[in-house]
């Protein structure tokens, strides 16, 4: 196997079913997610990357209309236009959280009428849209899907933008927890018939909760949530099979786990944990993609500290005038020594901590640098400009 970091995550594109791109927010999961499925589909891979972005980039970046619940494919003339050979397909589709639900219980309810009573019930709109996790959950539900449809030979999935990524790896229990089927018999017992005074005079502790769910949900009615228990009881029966199902499909081989990051210090705290809580879940990390580095310029110069600009203008203002034929303005070299400096100084700090950050990755683990770009990534051709730092300098 080939020892260049790049070199490596392009071997685990080429080798890799799935591919879940973690991390925390504004870190570049998106942009990083799709232009790793669109090297896939250049390779011949039928690729598909898996979404949850509200800004809607990756839409716009793969040169493709709106995109929802039902994947949207990168028509052949699109790769044409930008000039790109793609031997294999590129899908893409962003998670819908209420459309995903209304799909598993369109799937899963064991009736018409009992799909329409759980659709129209408040408890569960409110559940759909609002509960924790549950977007989180149905990325991990819509995966499995994907998976089981046989259709994509790659998978990349943008895991959800929240605040800590472990939330994407524990998601699944944490909905079961709630969705623990001694909690629904609790609901639909005949006992319950009496009403919410009753329950709660029976039982304050779950008075307590069931006050606390309707703060949450704002359905204040005791027999929508009782209903919403009694229609989904048969549907739950279903989810701790399916729950495992997706848990072994995150814990398979063919399944690799990127953590995208930047240099930030607050950043690389979070990764660190993360990789450790991976690899506590038999989720081992396969690679790290630091985004939006500043490199360190190695030239003339290299060597001044961030109050020295002075002596950055002494050094430049003859290269300067050679450069554009003429005297360049004092106060014109000041801001540009200034930014110099303030340049190195950041460069200085990203290198520092990601030389610390790597000495606690796990042995084997390849990191890849992307540099802070000069422009936005929205469309192909960006996506594309990121291939030599990800993945090397491959066909």
């Amino acid at each position: 196997m080939s020892t260049e970091p790049s070199q490596r995550i392009a071997e685990l594109v080429r080798s890799h079913r799935i591919l879940v791109c973690a991390g925390s927010g504004g870190v570049g999961k998106t942009t990083t997610a799709a232009s790793l499925a669109l090297w896939g589909a250049m390779q011949g891979r039928h690729a598909i990357v898996l979404t949850i972005d509200p800004a809607r980039r990756l839409a716009d970046s793969l040169g493709i209309g709106p995109i929802g619940n039902t994947p949207v494919r990168v028509a052949p003339e699109t790769f044409a236009r930008a000039g790109l050979l793609v031997k294999g397909t590129l899908n893409a589709m962003m998670l819908d959280q209420k459309g995903s639900w209304d799909e598993l219980v369109e799937r899963h309810a064991p009736t018409p009428e009992a799909r329409d009573r759980i659709l129209a019930n408040r408890f569960y709109k409110q559940l759909s849209q609002s509960f924790a996790g549950s977007q989180e959950y149905m990325a991990v539900e819509q995966l499995g899907e994907l998976d089981s449809s046989g259709r994509y030979d790659l998978i990349v999935v943008d895991t959800p933008p929240t605040q800590h990524a472990l939330d994407f790896l524990e998601a699944p229990d944490r909905l079961l927890d709630f969705l623990d089927r001694k909690i629904v018999r609790w609901f639909v017992r005949p006992s319950m018939s009496a009403g919410w005074s009753a329950f709660q005079a029976m039982n304050k502790t779950v008075g307590f909760i069931l006050r606390k769910i309707e703060e949450v949900t704002g359905v204040g009615t005791f027999a929508e949530v009782s209903d919403f228990f009694e229609s989904m009881s048969s549907l739950f029966d279903g989810f701790e099979a399916r729950v495992a199902r997706v848990t072994e499909l995150l814990r398979d081989p063919a399944t690799a786990f990127l953590l995208v990051a930047g240099p930030d210090e607050q950043v690389l705290d979070q990764v660190e944990y993360l990789a450790d809580q991976m690899s506590a879940r038999r989720m081992p990390l396969r690679g790290v993609v630091m985004n939006r580095i500043h490199p360190l310029f190695q030239g003339a110069g290299a060597d001044l500290d961030a109050d020295e600009p002075g002596e950055v203008v002494a050094r430049i203002a003859g290269p300067a005038a050679r450069a554009f034929g003429r005297e360049v303005p004092p106060e014109l070299l000041d801001r540009l020594a200034r930014n110099f400096c303030a340049w190195q100084e950041r460069a200085r700090g990203d290198a520092l901590r990601i030389e610390g950050f790597m000495q606690g990755l796990p042995e084997g683990v390849p990191l890849v640098q992307v540099p802070n770009l000069p422009r936005d990534i929205h469309d192909l051709e960006g996506l594309t400009s990121l291939h030599p730092f990800l993945l090397g300098r491959v066909a």
